[in-house]
């Protein structure tokens, strides 16, 4: 290695922010030790955002399905005219390959 190649970027910044979360780490357990009724009101305040997440999606997907039928009923049927759809119609694929269009082309 050419050590004149060689770059290193300062990591003091960042040291210093890892010990600032660890020291606020820290505080927010003490905090919570002295006051462990911090925890059950953030257990409610959690319980509460799930339910409400959970109703949420209730309803969105309930509007989705009482919107689909309505929606479907107006978009009606397509089809190609003068075509004809019967089962006996249908080629069988089995002898050929996607090679066979490379050829021809």
């Amino acid at each position: 290695m050419d050590p004149n190649n060689i770059s290193k970027n300062k990591t003091g910044k960042s040291a210093l922010l890892f010990g600032l979360l660890a020291i606020i780490l820290i505080a927010i357990a003490v905090c919570v030790v002295y006051n462990p009724w911090i925890l059950e009101e953030l257990a409610y305040i959690l319980i509460v955002v799930v339910i409400a997440i959970i109703i949420i999606l209730v309803v969105v997907y309930l509007a989705m399905v009482v919107l689909a039928v309505p929606i479907y009923a107006a978009k009606g049927e397509s089809y190609q005219k003068d075509m004809s759809y019967d089962i006996n119609d249908v080629k069988a694929v089995k002898e050929t390959s996607s090679e066979d269009k490379k050829k021809d082309e």
